[in-house]
């Protein structure tokens, strides 16, 4: 593995940026980089700030690399036009056979083989090479959490590839052996950080309500968080409840708030949010992959 790989990105977003960010601040040659995205001003955005090659045309952002094709095509676009792009690149991906990096929620891999080979029938029972990658949010300033899963196609080699990319913006990435496992990454890392924005608003909210400042209230609530955060990492071998245990003295002011918690359900209430959005990521999947 060459050590900047030869990459094609089909989608200029967020997520799409923050992966552009981590990969040339990791040392990745920006001039093997090439960006397709429908919007020329964001374009010219990523074409300025990190020096990748852009393009509004999806064919032309694989062929950028000529007879070599991408080793690594990521496709960062809407789940809803996944099928759309696959189709539209199925004669590249087949010709160049880059490991797919797909970020998109509920599509599995085998929608994305089905996508890709539906337009040949000698394709048929082609092996692709397909990683499911399930980023969130916080990858936009290198704090990110993610979960990956590869199809039987995957080499090794390709797999330390997609790898390269999940480090990049995540500081904690997985493996999972089955593809049911990235829609309950989705429900609690990819759509995750929502919820925590949710808690931290309704505890501004409070600190608000109480007469502190809004400034000082973000802040307080923010390092907070942060804090929780950083004493579950950096204590491996506690687990959550006992930390929680730890501040909660009997008939304190913690005990107080963790009672009322309990009494309103807030534990089964989040562990229902999350099924919820697993449940959709699933739905999502079966939605597209019929129509």
């Amino acid at each position: 593995m060459s050590a900047s790989p030869r990459i094609s990105i089909i989608g200029g977003g967020n997520i799409a940026e923050a992966i552009i960010s981590g990969l040339v601040k990791g040392g990745q040659d920006p001039s093997l980089v090439s960006v397709a995205d429908p919007y020329p001003p964001q374009l010219e955005k990523l074409s300025a700030k990190y020096g990748v090659q852009t393009f509004t045309n999806n064919t032309a952002c694989l062929a950028v690399f000529k007879d070599q094709g991408p080793e690594v095509l990521i496709i960062a676009t809407k789940p809803q036009i996944v099928s759309v792009v696959m189709a539209e690149l199925s004669a590249q991906i087949l010709e160049f056979k880059p490991v797919i990096v797909s970020i998109a929620a509920g599509i599995t891999t085998s929608a994305i083989h089905s996508w890709i080979c539906s337009g040949d029938s000698k394709a048929a029972d082609a092996q692709v090479a397909i990683v499911r990658l399930m980023p969130n949010t916080p990858a936009l300033i290198g704090e990110g959490a993610a979960g990956l899963f590869r199809n039987t196609a995957v080499s090794d080699s390709q797999a330390a590839l997609a790898i390269s990319v999940a480090a990049k913006i995540s500081k904690q990435y997985f493996w999972f052996a089955s593809e049911g496992d990235i829609d309950s990454v989705t429900a609690i890392s990819g759509s995750g950080p929502a919820y925590f924005f949710y808690v931290m608003e309704a505890m501004q909210a409070a600190a608000v309500k109480f007469g502190l400042g809004g400034a000082e209230a973000t802040k307080l609530v923010a390092q907070t968080c942060l804090g929780a955060a950083k004493m579950v990492l950096e204590n491996e071998d506690v687990s959550i409840a006992t930390l929680r245990e730890r501040v909660t003295s009997p008939n304190g002011t913690t005990f107080a708030a963790i009672e009322s918690m309990k009494a309103d359900n807030v534990s089964d209430s989040i562990i229902k949010a999350c099924q919820c959005a697993k449940d959709r990521s699933e739905e999502i999947s079966a939605e597209l992959f019929t129509k």
